[in-house]
């Protein structure tokens, strides 16, 4: 056996059979903070999702912990710089669920456009009244974020006769139907605005009110990578008075709301929110823990 793995969120049992010929495992999806800051000092690899947080107190008691692994695309949960600092390796699946996120995307973007949830909740009550939408043909789709999933939902939304706009701070390749902008010129211009960022927990927003301020009228944001990546607070302002048209994201500042402005948002008709679903499908759970246990044992 190589050693001991702690399992704190619920992960597809592929990744228990992949592992249990080299490491004991302990598969412990309910497990309390507390808990585990109590003992993970018995483990040599911690696996979790989004639920839980690696924080400096976990891995200060961490004192076997060699690798931290995380059962998704990105980190944000973990204290990185301080398991680099304890030469503790951080593993995690990018790729992994990029089909399932474009698809949730795309959904959402039809959603924002056609008022659907609005009327299915009408439906519920037996009102039956239409409500008028906008279709996506012809309509500018601005990508914030232009890695791998930002170029997937592009080449998705092809079907819908799109225009494309991408803005990334890093250098990356734009194909030839998609303009290359600055990030004025993509809040300007964008009917549709969908958020596909990488952003660690310190990192400062990236759409405050000077941005969200240069948004035409009656946008749509879609948003399933990070809610940090834009200032709830500032955006309220834009949903109340109706220059953001709709926004329906996968991601909220906390999970669940309990700031004033995020009770105040859910209020709203043109706010839809999901519970993080982007990865939720049976395919895209089974290779991110393919992947995941993948990771651990080529980093053992």
């Amino acid at each position: 056996m190589y050693g001991k793995v702690l399992i704190c969120d619920p992960v597809d049992n592929v990744m228990t059979d992949k592992l249990k010929d080299k490491f004991e495992i302990d598969y412990k999806p309910k497990i309390s903070p507390q808990e585990l800051l109590e003992v993970i000092k018995d483990y040599d690899v911690v696996v979790v999702r989004s639920r839980t947080k690696i924080t400096k107190d976990v891995i200060s008691n961490g004192k076997k912990l060699k690798i931290i692994a995380r059962a998704g695309i990105g980190v944000d949960n973990i204290d990185t710089d301080y398991a680099e600092e304890k030469h503790i390796k951080v593993v995690y699946a990018p790729g992994s669920s990029t089909e399932s996120v474009v698809e949730i995307t795309l959904a959402m973007m039809v959603i924002g456009a056609r008022s659907l949830y609005k009327g299915m909740e009408n439906t519920r009550k037996n009102d039956f009244t239409k409500l008028k939408g906008i279709e996506l043909e012809g309509k500018t789709l601005g990508i914030l974020g232009f890695g791998r999933i930002g170029k997937a939902i592009v080449d998705a939304s092809r079907t819908f006769k799109m225009k494309f706009i991408a803005y990334d701070p890093m250098p990356v390749e734009y194909p030839e139907y998609v303009k290359k902008v600055s990030l004025d010129e993509l809040m300007e211009q964008s009917d549709v605005i969908s958020i596909n960022v990488t952003m660690r927990k310190d990192s400062p927003y990236i759409l405050n009110d000077n941005e969200l301020s240069k948004l035409k009228e009656g946008v749509i944001i879609v948003n399933t990578s990070r809610a940090r990546a834009i200032n709830g607070k500032d955006m309220l302002k834009y949903l109340k008075n109706g220059k953001i048209s709709a926004f329906v994201s996968d991601v909220f500042w906390n999970e669940p709301a309990k700031e004033e402005y995020e009770m105040e948002m859910l209020k709203l008709d043109n706010v839809m929110i999901t519970p993080h679903l982007g990865a939720q499908t049976k395919e895209a759970q089974k290779r991110i823990a393919i992947m995941t246990a993948d990771n651990i044992i080529n980093e053992w």
